[in-house]
């Protein structure tokens, strides 16, 4: 006779340990059965081979066979292994003749993955095809226990009837206090082949009050990593949109994609749609998601509706792939149908859209790329027509492998067309050379030598229309050609001096740097279109070429210095820099006002970071005015934080006068925190606070909060309950201030 095996099921599905229990008898007893006695009573211990490599253990007080009857009889405290599965019994009989199972008394059926079921009684029949179960109880490895008056198997169904699921845990001392929240179903069953559960009268309860009710309720068993369904609803209250409720559908097409589909009701702006799509390519993925609503047009000024109706929404996407082993691409994609869609609707608070896309190859230290980027500015000063997109945006770099004169080779390449539909174009191309060495001296002296040739063309169209004022000027006065040939030279010395004590090292490391490049002046249709960003500060004082771009250039001769400390111990580590930057020759046109290098002798800058014990984090980056003394930007983060609490605060303030658009002086001070009341429950916040007036955006704002919030969060091993309450003080157009409440319900394993 063939194996045939037993497969119960709990009422959410999960499959119960597969226990050849005929294998295990028929085995066990063949020796029994060859001697041909009526009862032979056998060892107390024994272990037997079905199929080749499967050994099958079992225990008992008394086992015997009654070769009349055909029953086998295995007595107290039955025990049987087999294949990572265990049974555990009292007593179990079976009848080869009738192809009948019985197994009693406090049986549990253990599996590998830890999931335990229990019950009084367990009856097979149908050569153990056709399964009963009386008073099922079925504890998962996850903690989830599921209960039913009875159960039965057929084939690949197994129906469970007056079932209770629960994930929650209860108490151990028998006590019949409720679980947070169960699942009650006059009748559950399990379609092994579909791997889902059907429920039929089913009931959710929380606390012991029913809550829900439907007459019909299906979601896939735990065998099934991604399933189609409803995910948990997302709840809240915000003064733009009122009352707002989405209901998210998770539907899977395949195993390398799925997708989301939102519908989104709110009380103020009716519906929205939002989806969401993945797929794994094999040699790549990428996701796209997007919204569209159709709400009422809003006057940009009183923000009062304009009596018409209009469609708006975003789309948002990215993706990377890898075309072979040295070439691959990525790739983002950005765009909303108004400024301010994305922030009324708490979509992004982004102020800027970039959409992008990467090609690069790679050729063992050689580099080359291309790529397009584009922007769309959603601040109210923002003109389309100004705001340029690039295309093309090449780099090249190669390393030879020859070494002249001991040092490195780098050659580079980079071209870059800016286009705007109504303004300046700008067309570059660069080629340089750079040549690199490191020498240290017998007596600890660092040198490092550094050396670039470069040649920058450059032709601008409708120079008169530049896209910021402030950037003209000496920059880009007027269309046409021009080219520049560019030199420089740059020798740094440092000197680590290192003592070691009981406590840890120190390294104090003086630094002395001097760069120098011919003085040629900068064209006038040369314009800045890539450095305008630029500051002095702590990261960029001893580079070469401090702006991150190639317009901008730094002509002349400087000696930069400065003076690094550092220790090191077994549970502290900090780091201080102080530095300086003296002009000997050269002009500081070509730096904005405020940008620490107006005069011949630069701004002081430096930075200060601790750490402790992996738990406290301090930085303290700052600049000084090298005249006045004035603190020109200071900026402090100290983080600490460990399992059950943690601190972040922050404070910048920036007083450079620089006059640019987004680039405007403020004083703020911002934190955030949390604390772990007990096991399950945790307190957060945070808060962002202006302490001066400023120009943000062109606007004048006042002194005062910018943003609060304040959350409380319940999770255990069956729910995660969460309350934020968050109060903005923004206006922009439509966008106005003020309190929103976000409510947060998820059930494990349900969505």
């Amino acid at each position: 006779m063939g194996h045939t095996r037993y497969q119960g099921s709990n009422s959410l599905g999960w499959e119960t340990p597969a226990v050849s229990i005929q294998s295990a008898f028929i085995n066990g007893f063949a020796a029994a059965c060859l001697l041909g006695s009526t009862a032979l009573t056998m060892p107390a211990h024994a272990q037997a081979t079905g199929n080749p490599g499967e050994t099958v253990d079992f225990e008992a007080d008394q086992i015997s066979y009654d070769a009349d009857t055909g029953e086998i009889l295995a007595l107290g405290r039955v025990l049987l292994k087999r294949d990572g599965y265990t049974l555990r019994a009292g007593e179990v009989r079976y009848n080869e003749k009738t192809g009948e199972a019985q197994a009693s008394g406090a049986v549990e059926l253990i599996a590998p993955n830890g999931d335990r079921i229990m019950a009084p009684r367990i009856e097979l029949s149908d050569s153990l095809k056709r399964a009963f179960v009386e008073d099922i109880r079925l504890i998962m490895s996850d903690g989830a226990q599921v209960a039913a008056a009875s159960g039965v198997r057929n084939d690949n169904e197994t129906t469970l009837e007056k079932a209770v699921y629960s994930p929650c845990k209860v108490c151990a001392d028998g006590s019949d206090k409720q679980p947070l929240w169960q699942i009650k179903a006059v009748k559950v069953t399990h379609d092994r082949e579909k791997r889902r559960l059907y429920y039929k009268d089913a009931s959710l309860e929380i606390l012991g009050i029913p809550v829900m009710w439907t007459p019909y309720f299906s979601h896939p068993d735990p065998t099934v990593d991604r399933a189609s369904g409803l995910l948990p609803l997302d709840i809240q209250t915000t003064k733009n949109l009122g009352f707002v409720i989405g209901v998210p559908y998770y539907h899977v097409f395949s195993e390398s994609s799925d997708a989301t589909f939102t519908p989104t009701y709110t009380s103020k702006e009716g519906l929205l749609l939002e989806s969401e799509y993945r797929q794994h390519l094999g040699f790549g993925q990428f996701e796209v998601d997007g919204s569209i609503t159709y709400a009422d047009q809003r006057d940009e000024i009183t923000n009062d509706p304009t009596g018409e109706k209009e469609f708006r929404g975003h789309i948002s996407s990215a993706g990377e792939f890898n075309h072979s082993k040295r070439w691959r691409s990525t790739y983002r994609l950005n765009w909303a149908s108004d400024d301010t869609f994305l922030r009324r609707y708490d979509i992004s608070d982004a102020d800027t859209l970039i959409s992008e896309y990467l090609l690069e190859g790679f050729y063992g230290r050689s580099y080359v790329s291309a790529r397009t980027i584009g922007f769309q500015g959603l601040r109210i000063e923002d003109v389309a027509g100004k705001t340029a997109f690039a295309l093309p945006l090449i780099d090249a770099e190669y390393i030879p492998s020859f070494q002249p004169l001991g040092g490195t080779v780098k050659l580079r390449g980079n071209a870059l067309a800016l286009h705007r539909t109504d303004g300046l174009d700008t067309q570059r191309v660069s080629l340089s050379a750079n040549w690199q060495r490191r020498w240290i001296t017998a007596n600890g002296f660092v040198i490092d030598a550094d050396a670039l040739l470069r040649a920058d063309a450059y032709n601008l169209d409708d120079a008169d229309q530049p896209d910021d004022a402030a950037f003209a000027g000496t920059f880009g006065s007027r269309s046409g050609s021009e080219w520049r040939n560019l030199a420089r030279v740059t020798g740094t010395v440092t000197w680590p001096l290192v003592k070691f004590t009981e406590g840890g090292s120190h390294t104090i490391e003086p630094i002395a740097e001097i760069t120098v490049s011919p003085r040629r002046g900068t064209p006038d249709n040369i314009v800045n279109e890539d450095s305008r960003a630029f500051e002095l500060n702590d990261l960029n004082l001893f580079s070469a070429e401090r702006a991150s771009g190639y317009d901008l250039w730094e002509e002349g001769s400087r000696l930069t210095y400065g003076l690094r400390w550092r220790f090191d111990g077994a549970d502290w580590t900090t780091d201080v820099m102080l530095g300086q930057s003296w002009r000997l020759s050269g002009t500081d046109l070509v730096f904005a006002d405020g940008a620490g290098l107006e005069g011949d002798v630069s701004d002081l800058v430096g930075r200060t970071l601790i750490t402790y014990k992996g738990w406290l984090d301090f930085e303290h980056r700052y600049r000084v005015d090298e005249q006045t003394f004035a603190v020109r930007r200071n900026e402090i983060n100290v983080a600490m934080a460990n399992e059950k609490r943690g601190l972040t605060v922050g404070y910048l303030k920036l007083d450079r006068d620089l006059g640019f658009i987004n680039r405007e002086d403020r004083e703020e001070i911002r934190a955030s925190a949390f604390y772990q009341i007990k096991e399950n429950w945790r307190l957060s916040g945070g808060f962002t606070h202006r302490l001066t007036g400023a120009i943000i955006d062109g606007v004048a704002e006042d002194s005062g909060g910018v943003e609060y919030d304040v959350g409380v969060s319940y999770t255990n091993e069956c729910i995660d309950l969460g309350l934020r309450v968050r109060k903005t003080f923004t206006r922009d157009r439509d966008v106005e201030p003020g309190t929103s409440i976000l409510f947060r319900l998820k059930l494990k394993n349900l969505g």
